[in-house]
């Protein structure tokens, strides 16, 4: 009777064990890979960031590199690679716009460039129903 009992012990913290190894590999792999500046590309710099959602589920960036501009949105956390939608947009004023999505990224929405040539932009992204629009930015 004590070896079934030992050996019951046994399976049950092995199946812990397992478990574990299972929730730690499953949150590696929901981990954000990327960063704002390794999406925008060399020299871009992170000039202002906002949330998203209400827990911070993804946060839209801009920004610079000098002449260009960069907006990407990135799921944050564990919402990384989740199915809700997001988008960036990124427009000069009186001119053209771009956006990518909304739609299901895994990591983010972008990147979209832009050179105003002095002029002034306007930014935003979603995240599900969550959406931010920047104020107008010159210069």
């Amino acid at each position: 009777m004590k070896r079934i009992a030992a050996a019951g012990l046994g399976i049950g913290v092995a199946l812990t064990a397992s478990a574990v190894v299972a929730s730690a590999a499953q949150a590696q792999t929901l981990a954000q890979p990327y960063t704002p500046e390794q999406i925008c590309g060399s020299g871009f710099q992170v000039i202002e960031s906002q949330p998203l959602g209400k827990a911070g589920e993804a946060r839209v960036y801009f920004l610079n590199n000098g002449p260009t501009n960069c907006v990407v949105t990135l799921k944050q956390g564990a919402y990384v690679g989740n199915s809700v939608k997001i988008s960036a947009r990124l427009q000069i004023v009186g001119g053209s716009t771009q956006t990518d999505g909304p739609a299901a990224f895994k990591y983010y929405a972008g990147p979209l460039k832009a050179d105003p040539q002095g002029g002034c932009m306007v930014y935003g992204g979603t995240y599900g129903s969550y959406s931010y629009t920047s104020p107008s930015t010159c210069g």
